[in-house]
């Protein structure tokens, strides 16, 4: 009797283990479909193919966060099809999906309400099932009532979170649209901080231009963090282009917010900024004392900033009079990078790559058959990649 019991506990334990992450059943996809009708609820398709990097990490980070896992075996018929085989070819014909992961969420009679996709937070997850749910925000409905002329401010921005994950063509218009329609009044109002955080592009635009000048009006909608953020990205967007447009002087009038601050990531923004602008110019001498600097003061820890730094001089690129006398910094920089961060792909590939353009063989080749390895978590693309990088160097 006492073993009966362990062994019922036990078969229970590993149950509720096993529900620790999205419930997906093995059912054919009418058999989805009848159960959706039957239970009213929406079907939520993962949409994934066996070599696609961004599906296994949303498995392994986001598919078994508890918050994750309870709201969509609540709210869901959860189901997933490989679009390579079995019924998967003919659902991404039927469904048009072109990029992986994509999610869906289907009713009973096999009509999408909402789509999505892409690696994502857990909080972001959450909110495309939330918004699937709710009739007021689903893709499906506001795209019908966009096509019967709605054209509110409130109503083109939920429209424009819905889809700008799944249509991009679509979201920049709608934001264009938003740019246009929302009144300067609100401008400073929850509406428009909400407008600005998600579609203001740089400080140029209309509403990146507001808020960089008013900024102070939003401190009861955001906290410091997040509105730091903004201002960082909207004054990066502002930087690069002066850059490739060689305007000298606005571009070091712009440079002070990053490198004269005394938050660390502003000054590693700034380095990686002006490495951009030396490198551009062909100003080896002022690169490689920054970029110098850097590895013995903000960048020092930073794996994937330097690695970032090495792939702009040499990334899987053949070399030129341009980059040629800025390869024994990327070196530098890859190879410090490589020994800050030894199980990253990207920056193995990085090092390895540097490497085969120097002609330095064996370094090479512990980099690229590292790569190589680590590749087996990626998609197949990069896996080919990582294989011609061996390849290559095994020629030398």
């Amino acid at each position: 009797m006492k073993k009966i019991l362990s062994m019922l506990c036990l078969l229970v334990a590993l149950k509720g283990m096993a529900q620790e992450e999205i419930a997906f059943n093995n059912a054919t996809w009418q058999a989805s479909l009848d159960q959706a009708t039957k239970e009213n609820k929406l079907i939520f398709l993962d949409c994934y193919t066996s070599w696609c990097g961004p599906c296994k990490w949303m498995e392994k980070n986001v598919f078994n966060v508890p918050e994750v896992f309870n709201y969509y075996n609540q709210h869901f018929i959860n189901t997933k099809h490989d679009m390579e085989k079995g019924e998967g070819v003919d659902l991404r014909k039927k469904y048009n999906i072109q990029s992986f992961p994509t999610y869906l969420f289907i009713n009973g009679k096999g009509e999408v309400v909402h789509r999505t996709g892409s690696r994502m937070s857990v909080e972001e997850f959450l909110e495309e099932a939330h918004m699937a749910t709710d009739p007021n925000r689903n893709m499906s409905s506001l795209s019908a009532r966009y096509n019967a002329g709605e054209r509110s401010v409130p109503f083109l921005l939920n429209y424009y979170l819905a889809v700008y994950k799944s249509d991009r063509r679509m979201a920049a218009k709608i934001g264009e649209e938003i740019t246009t329609a929302i009144p300067e009044q609100d401008l400073s109002t929850p509406l428009g901080w909400k407008v600005i955080k998600h579609i203001a592009q740089s400080g140029n635009d209309r509403l990146g231009k507001y808020y960089l000048a008013n900024q102070t009006q939003f401190a009861s909608y955001a906290g410091q963090e997040e509105r730091d953020a903004l201002t960082d990205r909207l004054i990066s967007s502002t930087l690069y282009p002066k850059i490739y447009n060689n305007d000298e002087k606005g571009f070091f009038e712009g440079l002070p917010h990053f490198k004269q601050s005394k938050m660390p990531e502003r000054q590693r923004q700034a380095v990686m900024l002006e490495a951009e602008w030396y490198f551009q110019r062909g100003n080896l001498k002022e690169y490689v004392k920054l970029t110098d600097a850097a590895m013995k003061g903000v960048l020092k820890a930073d794996a994937e900033k330097l690695s970032f730094l090495a792939r702009r001089i040499n990334g899987k690129r053949d070399v030129d009079a341009k980059t040629t006398p800025f390869l024994p910094q990327a070196y530098k920089m890859a190879k410090k990078a490589a020994a800050l961060d030894p199980e990253e792909y990207s920056v193995q590939s990085t090092f390895g790559w540097v490497c085969l353009s120097m002609k330095k063989k064996e370094e090479g080749l512990t980099a690229a058959r590292k790569a190589r390895a680590l590749a087996d978590a990626e998609t197949s693309k990069i896996q080919k990649l990582a294989q011609e990088l061996v390849d290559q160097l095994e020629k030398l």
